[in-house]
């Protein structure tokens, strides 16, 4: 990677995660514009990708699709959850036909709008407990990603899926495993009051978790033919690129941490 897109991969994060975790600890409607505005850019970075791969998304539709998901987290309603994706189950099979659109376009914008929404709204739902543990979760991410990153560029040999992501490699995700473990050992006992062995084994799962959802994107980007999501974030790519790892690891780490 060269030198100066190295100096903006490290800038942006320096900016990024700082508010991200004060948006966290302010929490209420602070908490709540912001993953708004998460789910936004991620929603039209999705109808990016579809129209890459040859769909034809709707795109008012991924912007609004999801917000009721995040909305029923934030008031904590949770009972009203299930009609809240009935609905938006609902109107993803209604509206698509009535303008002329296929099948295909129906899962596409429908599995979007939950993939981005759903995890978020887990981010809603571990801030009630706390900020404390949803801080833990984040870090615990970021430090299988940055440990990802460094290990696999320094010292990145074998392809772990050269079909899906030929960039990635066992060397590097050994090291985000490696970074998520240390991370959870280091915090568990301090944020959490938990045993550092209970922290080593939220951390081997957040790492396998932040495995699987880099590879779970790459899959998505292979198919539309695009190396990135967009370019919301310099050195980085689009935001999905970069919390492509919180979106699966968060619905788990919310049932271990709170």
């Amino acid at each position: 990677m060269k030198r100066s897109t190295l100096l903006l991969r490290v800038a942006s994060t320096i900016v990024a995660m700082p508010l991200v975790l004060l948006l966290v600890y302010l929490g209420g409607y602070y908490l709540l514009f912001g993953l708004v505005g998460f789910y936004l850019l991620g929603a039209h970075e999705w109808s990016r990708i579809c129209e890459e791969g040859g769909s034809i998304p709707v795109s008012w539709l991924n912007f609004f699709g999801g917000l009721p998901i995040l909305w029923v987290a934030f008031t904590g309603q949770m009972w009203l959850m299930w009609p809240a994706m009935a609905l938006l189950l609902a109107v993803n099979l209604i509206i698509p036909p009535l303008i002329g659109l296929s099948g295909g376009t129906v899962g596409m914008d429908l599995f979007g709008q939950v993939y981005i929404a759903l995890p978020l709204a887990y981010l809603f739902l571990l801030r009630a407990h706390g900020f404390n543990p949803t801080a833990e979760a984040l870090i615990l991410v970021w430090a299988a990603d940055i440990g990802a990153y460094l290990v696999g560029s320094k010292f990145g040999r074998h392809k772990l899926s050269p079909r899906l992501s030929p960039g990635k490699t066992w060397e590097g995700a050994a090291g985000g495993i490696l970074f998520a473990v240390i991370a959870g050992v280091a915090l568990m006992p301090g944020m959490l009051d938990r045993s550092i062995w209970y922290g080593a084994l939220v951390g081997l799962i957040t790492g396998l978790l932040a495995v699987l959802g880099d590879l779970g994107e790459s899959a998505i980007k292979r198919w539309a033919n695009t190396k990135d999501s967009g370019s919301f974030m310099p050195g980085h790519g689009g935001l999905l690129d970069r919390i492509d790892s919180l979106l699966f690891a968060l619905p788990l780490l919310y049932y271990l941490l709170r």
